[in-house]
């Protein structure tokens, strides 16, 4: 769930409707709900299996199951990664986003718990935007790729 902040007339960063995107940029790196790449290294796994005959009945299991997950299952877009700035999609509302430019943020931090994992991003204007997350390995590489040196430490 991202939340929405009081925006200064002087700030770039907004929340805005998923088809006002720019369409002739294609995102240097996007977060997906959906780890393609873990479903088709079980497929691998699973030609291995069937192949060497370790267990015929798990090879093939393992990849109709993945094929099923990557054909069936919804691609859920968390956020996608620009030259100039980030878009944090809104998991309620599949038609708002928000676009946030990265020199108009000023800190970033994720929380963890047992229940839920947070990214949050402070922006110069004093509001703040979170998106409920699930790899803190996946959402800090590419915030320290893109927003390198504005962590912030959280105790």
């Amino acid at each position: 769930m991202i939340t929405q902040a009081c925006y200064t007339y002087d700030m770039k960063s907004k929340e805005l409707k998923t088809h006002n995107l720019p369409v002739d940029i294609f995102p240097i790196s996007k977060i997906d709900a959906k780890p393609e790449w873990l479903f088709i290294l079980f497929i691998i796994l699973g030609f291995f299996s069937f192949t060497y005959e370790i267990s015929r009945f798990y090879g093939v299991a393992m990849i109709l199951t993945s094929l099923c997950v990557l054909l069936f299952m919804p691609k859920v877009r968390l956020m996608e990664f620009f030259q100039e700035y980030l878009v944090m999609f809104n998991k309620a509302d599949k038609s708002s986003c928000v676009l946030i430019y990265y020199d108009e943020i000023s800190s970033w931090y994720y929380t963890w718990s047992a229940n839920r994992d947070y990214l949050y991003i402070e922006l110069e204007n004093g509001s703040t935007e979170k998106i409920e997350a699930f790899s803190k390995t996946v959402f800090e590489a590419n915030m320290n790729r893109f927003v390198r040196g504005k962590k912030k430490i959280v105790k």
